[in-house]
C-alpha cells in the first residue's frame, strides 16, 4: 500500500508542475523556478512601464501636431486629403475678379492708353491679358463685345511680343483679316504698335496712345506660394 501511496503522490506533484509551470524535475527532485517579478526588481519594472507610456504619449502628440499644421496651411482647414503635405484648393480670386482656367481676370470700363492700361494692371500685381488658347480668346471677347479692348501684345521693339516678353506664336493668333498692318495713314506719326480686340472680336493693331478699356490677368495663387 505504501508504494501505491507514493506513486499517487508522485503523479499529483507532476500534475501540479504542469499546471503552474513553476517547477521542474532534476535527478528525481522537483525544483521551484522563481517568477519573472522575482527576477526583475520592482523599480526596473516601473521604469520600463513609464518609458512605454511616454512613447505612447509622444506618438499621440506627434499625430496631433502633424494634423494641426496640415490644416493650418489651408483656409478653414480645407484639406482635400490627409497627406504629409496638405493639398489645398487654389486661393479664390479677389473681389471683382473673374476666375477662368486657373487665372483671375479684371475687366474695367475705364479708358486708358495701352501703356496706362499696362501700368494699372501692374499696380494690381497682374498684367494685361495674354491670350494663349482659343478658350481664353472666347472668354475675353465675352467682355469685349462691341467694345474695343487692349490686350497685352505689342511690337514696339519691332517684334510682336506679349508683356512677359514671350514672342507671339503665329500659329495661334486671332487677327482680323489683313492685320496687323502697322497703318500710318492716320497722319499722327508712327505706326500701330499695340494690339486690341476690336468690335468684331478679332485682333487689330492700333496706335498705343488711344484710350480703350482693358483686361488684367494674373495667376490664381496657390496657398503654398
Amino acid at each position: 500500500m505504501a508504494n501505491e501511496h507514493d506513486k499517487f503522490n508522485l503523479l499529483q506533484e507532476e500534475s501540479n508542475s504542469v499546471e503552474t509551470g513553476n517547477t521542474t524535475r532534476s535527478n528525481g527532485n522537483y525544483e521551484q523556478f522563481p517568477r519573472m517579478s522575482q527576477l526583475v526588481p520592482t523599480s526596473t519594472l516601473r521604469l520600463l512601464c513609464g518609458l512605454s507610456s511616454l512613447c505612447v504619449v509622444l506618438l499621440i502628440l506627434n499625430i496631433i501636431v502633424t494634423f494641426t499644421k496640415s490644416n493650418s496651411e489651408c483656409p478653414n482647414g480645407a484639406n482635400t486629403e490627409m497627406t504629409s503635405l496638405p493639398v489645398c484648393p487654389p486661393f479664390p480670386c479677389p473681389e471683382k475678379w473673374f476666375e477662368f482656367t486657373g487665372h483671375c481676370y479684371y475687366i474695367t470700363n475705364t479708358l486708358k492708353s495701352w501703356d496706362g492700361a499696362k501700368t494699372t494692371c501692374e499696380k494690381m500685381n497682374s498684367h494685361l491679358i495674354m491670350i494663349n488658347s482659343l478658350e481664353e480668346q472666347e472668354f475675353a471677347v465675352e467682355f469685349a463685345v462691341q467694345k474695343t479692348t487692349w490686350i497685352g501684345l505689342s511690337d514696339a521693339d519691332g517684334e510682336w511680343k506679349w508683356v512677359d516678353k514671350t514672342p507671339l506664336d503665329w500659329n495661334q493668333t486671332y487677327w482680323r483679316e489683313g492685320q496687323p498692318d502697322d497703318w500710318t495713314g492716320h497722319g499722327k506719326g508712327g505706326g500701330e504698335d499695340c494690339a486690341q480686340i476690336a468690335y468684331d472680336q478679332k485682333w487689330n493693331d492700333e496706335q498705343c496712345n488711344k484710350p480703350y478699356q482693358f483686361i488684367c490677368e494674373k495667376e490664381q495663387r496657390n496657398w503654398r506660394k
